[in-house]
């Protein structure tokens, strides 16, 4: 008998990355840029992992906190302009590719496609190599590393380290008491992806007998799922779900598909239009399967998410919706917005049974439903830029992650972090080593009027109740004037309310109540108050009507005005929405669209002495300088005097990325290839104390929100920022300058 042994080759590294989703990505990106040599090792054959076809998951849900300036900062928002320039045609093929530029961009990383790991060395509680089958050369590669950062997903490096943990559902887990209700049987899940084209001629479908299962006993909310998909287009590719505690334990995606085909072509209401239509490819079961979850020292449960608990050694914030119940359905219905997002602590992310390896997403150390939101992706990148990090720190200092997650060291990491723009905790953090914060502040021009900068209505929003937030810093309101077009005698009920909760960013304790009653056919309503405030923050102005009202939305708005509409019953039954009003942000490039709402006497927003505050995004203000409108024919500049000279040779930037913005469900072509907010061409000068100027940085086509600028230490009396572009909006913005010896 002839044995053949398939080739097995090694390939050493200081950080050995399994899983090529966002999270993988972003793991081995963020640990290549702090010195480190990265393999990154993904099973398919393309990089993206859950956003990627055929899952087809969207990276971040809207809904899912009531913050509107949520996205995240940091090296995630790096890749948003990416999609907008080079994946034009709006496909899962084209973010792919962008993916893998991203990744082939980075010097020290080697990735392996189509490369499965199959096993792993495990010795003295120390993971020595993963060893991964090479799918396009037919061999084995054995990956060996100082640290392992496990972004599979599901766990699977944990579990074949045998290390401590659990996989499945744990029926004693507590439900949120309004699912209290909900069968304790686990439903059976399946999915997989159908593609529906035009055929040249009716035909009807005969269901097969061994499809054992009829479309009518699937779930309600799995049947809906698919008509909203077929809704927006009948034509192209549908996610069909199953889910059922009555059925078998598995069902194969050829009987889901057929069953639901079954449905539309014979007994659904849209049969007549389905008669020319044709399924022409089913793929495989979607259904990833339980993930392995590692016992860490603490367990992250359902109710922390919720509840917002605090941890000591927390080092990302996550944003996302949680589960409601033990249902694995995508429709939001089966899930549910949280006022605020959660913090995750690194004691979740690492195990005392392997020393070396650090877990993200759904793997990491909690119960079954809170992995459900720890494993999406917006969440699991967050996760997984961090483990990067420190993996790099582990590297550096010759240290195990037990020992830097340690108090000695959580400040260092943290300051780290703060310094990648990349929020940790629910609390500010405050960077004592920025050396502008103690430095005099002065702009070319600063918009006093936040309604200066805004140019045509681009849309009229008709409704008979609606909100608005926008920032105050006064002391008090006197009143408010608000742009809407109302009908003579029309009465309209009047509120105001303070912001409260994280950020100030839901409506809470109401200041005034009133009704007015216009006197004639108007397009501005005064609303006279006279109220004392309590907090410099958002606030929030509800107009309610029995008759009709359009409010007109204005083109690039300024930061921090957000109009509300008001939801319709069938949109609040199927979100369960945190709230009533459903806020008009971007879904582009450009700025939002903003209402105009003047508040009197005028608050002071937009100041440059924002600039060196420990604030890199909005919060429960915008936090932010903005010029006056400009055609940049001249330099719009900042200038950071100290009173006495200062050794530096480090300066960081914060630009405007538009946070507002969230990425659309599914690759989209964008109008622009980059935020229009976002500074484009800018030089940074230093001068002494003579006030003799030099030339530090000459920045054109910057493209991300976040720069650093390093370089020989220096001494400078003052720091000059001159802003000569924006990728096209009329003005500039900036959230931050942080200047370092």
């Amino acid at each position: 008998m002839l044995i053949c042994f398939m080739k097995i080759s090694s390939i050493r590294s200081d950080v050995v990355v399994v899983g090529g989703g966002f999270a993988g990505i972003c793991a081995a990106i963020s640990a290549a840029r702090e010195g480190c040599t990265v393999s990154l090792v993904e099973k398919n054959k393309s990089f993206g992992g859950k956003v990627d076809y055929p899952h087809c998951y969207p990276f971040e849900d809207a809904n899912s906190t009531p913050q509107i300036y949520k996205r995240d900062s940091g090296l995630i928002n790096e890749i948003w302009h990416k999609f907008f320039k080079y994946n034009e045609e709006g496909t899962y093929v084209g973010q792919a590719r962008v993916l893998k530029d991203w990744v082939v961009s980075e010097k020290r990383i080697r990735f392996f496609l189509r490369t499965e790991v199959e096993s792993l060395n495990f010795e003295n509680g120390r993971i020595k190599s993963v060893t991964a089958k090479d799918h396009f050369g037919h061999s084995r590669i054995a990956f060996l590393g100082k640290y392992f950062l496990d972004c599979t997903g599901a766990g699977k490096i944990s579990e074949l380290a045998d290390i401590q943990g659990e996989k499945g559902i744990d029926k004693n887990e507590s439900l949120p008491k309004s699912e209290s209700n909900y069968p304790e049987e686990i439903p059976s899940y399946s999915s997989c992806l159908i593609r529906i084209e035009k055929s040249d001629q009716n035909s009807t479908f005969i269901c097969p007998e061994w499809v054992n299962v009829e479309w009518e006993d699937n779930h309600l909310s799995a049947r809906l799922n698919l008509m909203k998909s077929l809704e927006s287009n009948l034509l192209g590719e549908h996610q069909v779900e199953w889910e059922s505690v009555n059925s078998e334990k598995s069902i194969d995606p050829w009987s889901v598909a057929f069953a639901a085909w079954d449905y539309l072509k014979n007994r659904s209401p849209i049969r007549k239009i389905m008669e020319n239509l044709k399924l022409i490819a089913i793929s495989e079961n979607m259904v990833n399967g339980n993930s392995f979850r590692v016992h860490g020292n603490v367990t992250m449960t359902l109710n922390d998410l919720i509840e917002g608990k605090e941890w000591e050694d927390s080092i990302a914030l996550g944003k996302v919706s949680v589960p409601l119940n033990f249902s694995q359905l995508s429709w939001s219905q089966n899930s549910c917005p949280i006022v605020k997002p959660f913090e995750i602590p690194l004691s979740a992310m690492i195990t005392k049974s392997c020393k070396n390896l650090f877990t993200v997403g759904s793997s990491s150390s909690s119960t079954a439903l809170a992995s459900r939101s720890l494993g999406l992706p917006a969440c699991a990148t967050q996760m997984s830029t961090v483990t990067g990090i420190i993996a790099s720190m582990c590297v550096e200092k010759n240290r195990l992650p037990v020992t830097i997650a340690k108090k000695e060291y959580l400040n260092e990491i943290r300051n780290k972090l703060y310094r990648n723009h990349h929020t940790f905790c629910l609390n500010n953090y405050e960077d004592l080593d920025n050396l502008s914060v103690d430095a005099k502040i002065t702009a070319s021009s600063t918009l006093e009027d936040a309604f200066e900068c805004l140019e045509e209505v681009e849309r009229f929003v008709e409704t008979n109740r609606c909100q608005f937030q926008f920032p105050v810093t006064s002391s008090q309101i006197d009143r408010l004037i608000v742009s809407l077009q109302a009908e003579k005698n029309q009465v309209f009920a009047l509120r105001l309310f303070e912001g409260t909760d994280y950020q100030k960013s839901i409506p809470g304790l109401c200041l005034h109540s009133d009704t007015i009653e216009v006197d004639e056919n108007t397009d501005k309503l005064e609303c006279k108050l006279g109220v004392k405030l309590n907090s410099s923050s958002w606030h929030f102005l509800e107009l309610i009507s029995e008759q009709k009202f359009q409010v007109p939305l204005f083109s690039n708005g300024p930061v921090g005005y957000i109009f509300y509409k008001g939801r319709s019953q069938s949109e609040k039954s199927k979100t369960k929405p945190l709230s009533d009003y459903e806020p008009i942000v971007t879904c582009s490039p450009l700025p939002s669209l903003a209402p105009k709402l003047e508040v009197f006497p005028k608050s002071k927003i937009y100041q440059p002495e924002n600039l060196v505050d420990h604030t890199f995004r909005p919060d429960s203000l915008p936090n932010l300088w903005i010029s006056k409108a400009t055609d940049f024919q001249y330099p719009e500049f900042i200038e950071i005097e100290w009173e006495k000279a200062r050794e530096i040779s480090c300066i960081e930037l914060s630009f405007d990325p538009s946070y507002d913005f969230v990425y659309p469900q599914r690759p989209k072509s964008m109008i622009s290839s980059n935020f229009h907010s976002l500074v484009k061409d800018y030089r940074i000068y230093f001068y002494d104390e003579n006030k003799k100027s030099k030339l530090i940085e000459d920045i054109k086509d910057n493209q991300i929100a976040f720069r650093s600028h390093s370089f020989e230490s220096i001494t400078a009396k003052g720091i000059e920022l001159e802003i000569l572009s924006t990728h096209g909006l009329n003005r500039a913005q900036i959230y931050q300058v942080r200047i370092y010896a």
